[in-house]
């Protein structure tokens, strides 16, 4: 059938693309079960056959290699590690065999090609950690450290305070912390965790030591600082009153007239307190009255400062003017910690004058001399000559002139030729300090101890004066359950120091002598030995002053607990100084030119040709026993805390002195070794105070709080009648930010307290010991050179004095304070701070009485009749965060100000307000001419000289003298009536008082490092040169003249814009008539003192745990440190701004140091 053959189909173009895309598919299936079939056949292929006990792991692969046809492909730092062990395989596939290696060694491989198989890492994501961390209100905290323990691992919330940290595994722990806020730890968690960090009260909830007692810092009533011995471990300083200075608002710590090795610094609590000076603040121990300056500052645990009437109030009559209490370390149940301290430096002067050279010298002397008596001491050859000396000191001979065996013409100021450098040549450029200290403490629930032994030694960095000071320190303190309600405490401390100088009875000499030394005279003989004007003979000849002090101190009490919340605390203390002092004098030996010896001494230096011994032996005995109770009660929201007791104080001072002359031996020196006058004293006293003390503390849910003291004080320094006083003080506090309402509204403010006080406090110490009775003295021929003035009928013989004027009624100096202060902390307790107002009266201080008729016929006594103000301010504010847990930095100001003033003053015509208290004087006030400028031209002078100056001097001006203005207008410079309000051309013009007294500040760590630094200073204080002051002035009596290299900017022709006036120079008879002209007090010449110091700069470096646990150290922190490093002052370069006053003039004495030291502080 034909039609069957031609059938004609029509499919839809839809198949073909099916059946298209299924061939397709069919051939990849094909291809990618072909690849893979080669793959599984490529890495089944190849038996091995290999045994071995211990093999490498590349070892293990080369092998492999050479029984297949494979290759590996690895890295051989990543597999060098692997040692497989047991390796037993026959006729085994070689990928059976490796796989389980693989998966215990935590690699991986991959074929590429051609039989090339890579060994690599596996790689694993670690877990990550992700949250939110809010307040305690549900605020998020951005800024909150995120960190791994046990890893660096770390991050910081952002600003939703969310975070994503990626951990090492999931049995990880997160630390999670930030400035103000109580630290976490948690656990991982795949979870997104939401973390609460609640509120740091740790300062709100700080005990702060008060007076019997310790309170909370956030219950504080009165004005007390507070330091931990933390901040004083980041001022590695030898000296605990040195440590405190820039730390406490309101304390000032005064370095004083000298700064020698061994020297305390004088310490005063806000300002001026009298007019007797006896305003010192009272150092306690432990609660037993020391030095700071016998206690090592590595044995403090923390110190208080007590400031207004309300929180010193409890200490009585020798607290009026502040309390210092010093809480030392003590030991805590555990483990033993074993401590070591070590610091050693460098000392060096901070500043040194700058001496003239001799030609400078020369030529500034030759104008002094020829100003005052027109001629020149120095001529022209002999400045030509001393040229020639200092181009080259070889070329002459300094002593030209030697013709005669005297030594004295050897070092004749005029004919030498030398270019001395007399503090260069008596300083060095640095000595050795050490200190070091060794402590262990630790015990158990029942009984814990504290035991420490401590050195320090500091030499002097005078060149031939064998300075040397030494301190030990013991300490020790145990504290031990008797019973479930009897608790013993016992603590000894032991001191003795010893400081010896070759400066015996000279010191304040021998610094005023090295500065009027002249440049142009030598310190050698023809011979090269010193000479006698060198005064290094006097250094080297054995003199010397040897000063020993030991004290004890046992401090010991009972702390009976009879019911819950109530103590009875019985303490008995006891302190006992003892003091040798042993002063040897001997002449200096110098030689003539034929060698022989000369013994040689100076009359100003008190030191006879036969030399002399004194020896001074004292001993006081301290005692003091002190009962009282405290008593806490709660009722709901009232909170009571009651204290009382009784104090008392015993005092006894004993002390003999002997002194011989002519010594036998200069070797072995002693009383007895003597043929002169042997001469001895005795002195006794003693001194005794009586209190009775309570103390109420008040609180309403820590919101409004109240205190109130009372002190019944009795003193021995007054008569029966007038013996006994009660001062009492009140304060009250609230803290507003326990409001609700406050909490709500300011929110970034986590503590605000309101505080004010007044109160009362008597004080003794103005009062002498015996002032209400009739004091008599003894006469003896012979004692101490006093050959008595009566002769009679045996010649002169021994009889007593009539007594003096004395008053029976004197009685307490009242010190009445007030104070107003805030106290605060914001922005998450990153910033803290306190602010204070005070105003302190002192009433019924000893001055002079009302005037008395000529015929009384001796001085009349003193009477409780003046009265002194003092106001002031106190700021201290400090700010510490941190960037990250690694990162933290703080930041710190103090500012405080104050000012005295006597507002009652026997004194009713104010006579010499310039030098006596008068009713209105300011503390500090400085009196002085107004002058602008120097006399430049001969036309000014003749002009000026229409004035009356006769009052200063009858010569007149001459061009370079100070022009003092006429600022009355009378025709006349003078100083009126010189009472106040007729003080002719004088006026006030500056004060000492220091203003403005500041410190700043600041530390930053990083990791295990961490820098710290203080900066100190006075912001405004004045400074008057007194006349014939020639260490600044240059120029004065002739044997005074002093020139630095300031001085010799004086005025002459040729430097008529000079700043010196002219200089001159006389005998010291006849200098005042020519220095009147240009060195009284004026406005020209007021230097100010204000200065910023570098205190301190403390470098240190906590070594991690993980390099010291194998030798059992708990902690090494090693250390640089520098104090006095930097200072900026406009005040005269040849004075220090903390040592102005010295002993023998203005500036003239040893200098304050600079120190370098490197330490290491270690526990085991």
């Amino acid at each position: 059938m034909k039609k069957n053959s031609h059938v004609v189909s029509h499919v839809p173009i839809l198949y073909y693309l099916k059946w298209l895309f299924m061939v397709k598919f069919t051939l990849l299936l094909i291809v990618a079960f072909g690849y893979n079939s080669y793959a599984n056949s490529t890495l089944a292929q190849g038996n091995i056959t290999l045994k071995n006990k211990s093999i490498k792991f590349k070892t293990l692969l080369q092998l492999i290699e050479k029984q297949t046809d494979l290759r590996f492909i690895y890295n051989d730092n990543q597999i060098d590690k692997f040692v497989i062990s047991d390796v037993n395989a026959i006729r085994k596939p070689w990928n059976e065999l490796l796989e389980p290696i693989l998966e215990k060694t935590g690699l991986k491989m991959q074929e590429i090609n051609g039989g090339r198989i890579i060994i690599s890492p596996i790689v694993v994501q670690d877990p990550r950690f992700h949250g939110k961390v809010i307040d305690s209100k549900g605020e998020p905290l951005p800024g909150v450290s995120i960190k791994e323990k046990g890893s660096d691992r770390s991050t910081l919330t952002n600003e939703k305070g969310e975070f994503t940290i990626a951990v090492k595994n999931t049995q990880s722990t997160i630390l999670i912390s930030s400035v103000g806020f109580v630290s976490r730890e948690v656990l991982y968690s795949s979870a997104f965790q939401s973390i609460q960090l609640a509120d740091d009260l740790a300062q709100l909830e700080e005990v702060v030591v008060v007076g019997y007692g310790a309170q909370k810092r956030v219950n504080l009533t009165g004005a007390v600082s507070a330091i931990s011995g933390r901040e004083l471990e980041n001022r590695p300083v030898v000296n605990a009153t040195q440590s405190l200075q820039g730390i406490v608002p309101g304390l000032n710590v005064n370095v004083g007239g000298n700064t020698k090795p061994g020297q305390s610094f004088n310490l005063n609590v806000r300002g001026v307190g009298n007019i007797s000076g006896t305003d010192g603040p009272y150092v306690l121990v432990d609660g037993m009255e020391m030095s700071l300056a016998d206690i090592n500052p590595s044995d403090i645990e923390n110190i208080s400062v007590l400031k207004d009437a309300s929180a010193s109030a409890i200490y009585g009559s020798r607290a009026a003017y502040g309390v210092i209490l010093v809480t030392t370390k003590k030991g805590t149940a555990g483990k033993k910690v074993i401590s070591f301290t070590g610091n050693t430096g460098l000392t060096s002067p901070v500043r040194l004058p700058d001496m003239a050279n001799s030609v400078e010298f020369a030529n500034f002397f030759n104008a002094a001399t020829f100003n005052a008596l027109g001629t020149k001491q120095y001529s022209e050859d002999k400045i030509a000559l001393l040229q020639q000396y200092i181009n080259d000191p070889n070329s002459l001979s300094i002593f030209p002139e030697v013709n005669t065996n005297n030594y004295a013409s050897w070092e004749n100021s005029a004919n030498g030729i030398a270019n001395t450098n007399w503090f260069n040549l008596h300083y060095k450029p640095t000595a050795l300090r050490q200190n070091y200290t060794l402590n262990m403490s630790g015990g158990n629930a029942g009984t814990q101890f504290y035991v420490s032994a401590g050195y320090y030694n500091e030499q002097g960095i005078l060149r031939y004066a064998d300075i040397d000071y030494k301190r030990y320190n013991f300490n020790s303190s145990v504290s031990s359950d008797l019973t479930s309600w009897l608790k013993l405490k016992a603590n000894v401390k032991y001191t003795r120091s010893n400081n010896q100088t070759p400066l015996a009875g000279y010191e304040d000499m021998f610094f005023h002598n090295l500065a009027r030394m002249r440049p142009n005279v030598s310190p050698y003989d023809f011979y090269g030995n010193w000479n006698e004007q060198s005064m290094v003979p006097y250094l080297q000849s054995g003199t010397k002053d040897d000063l020993t002090n030991n004290t004890l101190a046992v401090l010991s009490g009972l702390e009976i607990s009879p019911l819950k919340n109530w103590k009875i605390f019985a303490d008995l203390n006891y302190r006992l100084d003892n003091d040798a002092n042993d002063i040897l004098k001997l002449p200096g030996t110098i030689y003539g030119i034929d060698g022989t010896s000369y013994l040689v001494n100076r009359s100003e230096y008190n030191i006879p040709l036969g030399g002399s011994f004194e020896r001074k032996m004292n001993s006081n005995n301290y005692l003091t026993p002190n009962v009282y109770t405290n008593y806490k009660l709660s009722l709901d929201r009232h909170n009571f805390d009651i204290t009382a007791g009784f104090q008392q104080e015993l005092n006894q001072f004993k002390e003999i002195y002997t002194s011989a002359s002519d010594l036998i031996s200069f070797d072995r020196p002693g009383i007895d070794l003597s043929t002169g006058t042997k001469s001895s004293k005795e002195a006794r006293n003693h001194w005794a105070t009586r209190g009775f003390f309570a103390r109420l503390n008040y609180n309403f849910d820590q919101k409004y709080l109240l205190e109130i003291n009372g002190r019944y004080d009795g003193s021995s320094r007054f008569a029966p009648g007038n013996r006994w006083g009660f001062f009492p003080s009140v304060s009250a506090a609230y803290n507003i930010s326990e409001e609700s309402f406050f909490k709500d509204q300011v929110s970034w403010v986590n503590q605000l307290k309101i505080r004010g006080s007044y109160g009362s406090l008597g004080n003794q110490a103005g009062a002498g010991l015996y002032a209400y009775s009739e004091n008599m003295s003894i006469i003896v021929p012979g004692a101490n050179g006093a050959g008595g003035r009566y002769y009679f009928e045996n010649g002169r013989e021994s009889y007593i004095n009539a007594p003096g004027a004395f008053n029976p009624l004197i009685t307490w100096e009242t010190v009445r304070s007030a104070n107003f202060g805030l106290d605060f902390t914001a922005f998450k307790y990153r910033l803290t701070g306190t602010l204070d107002i005070y105003q302190r009266n002192t009433k019924d201080m000893l001055g002079p009485s009302r005037d008395v008729a000529d015929l009384f016929g001796t001085v009349p006594a003193k009477s409780n009749n003046a009265d002194l103000r003092t106001r002031g301010w106190e700021v201290n504010v400090k700010w510490r965060d941190q960037f990250s847990d690694d990162w933290s930095y703080n930041l710190g100001l103090i500012l405080t100000d104050y000012r005295s003033m006597v507002t009652k003053y026997q004194n009713p015509t104010k006579f010499d307000p310039s030098g006596q208290w008068y009713e209105g004087k300011a503390s500090g006030e400085i009196w002085g001419y107004t002058a602008n400028q120097l006399i430049r031209t001969q036309a000014e002078a003749d002009a000026y000289n229409e004035l009356d100056q006769s009052f200063l001097s009858a010569r007149d001006w001459i061009p370079g003298d100070v022009m003092y203005l006429d600022t009355n207008n009378d025709g006349k410079i003078n100083n009126g009536t010189n009472r106040l309000g007729d003080m002719g051309d004088i006026s006030i013009i500056g004060n000492t008082t220091p203003r403005y007294s500041y410190s700043l500040s600041g530390g930053l760590t990083w990791k295990n490092l961490s820098m710290n630094m203080l900066w100190q200073g006075i912001g405004k204080r004045d400074f008057s040169p007194a006349v014939a002051d020639a260490y600044f002035w240059g120029a004065g009596a002739l044997a005074q003249v002093t020139v630095f290299k300031q001085h010799l900017d004086y005025f002459s022709e040729s430097n008529p814009d000079a700043y010196y006036p002219n200089p001159y120079a006389a005998p010291a008879g006849a200098i005042n008539s020519y220095i009147n002209k240009t060195q009284l007090s004026s406005t020209r010449y007021l230097q100010s003192a204000a200065y910023l110091r570098l205190k301190n700069l403390t470098i240190s470096y906590n070594i991690p745990k993980s390099l010291i646990q194998r030798w059992k150290f708990e902690r090494i922190n090693v250390f640089v440190s520098g104090e006095n490093l930097l200072t900026f002052s406009p005040l005269a370069k040849m004075f220090d701004p903390e040592t102005i006053n010295g002993g023998s003039g203005t500036g003239k004495i040893y200098p304050l140091s600079k120190v370098y030291s490197f330490g290491l502080n270690v526990n085991f």
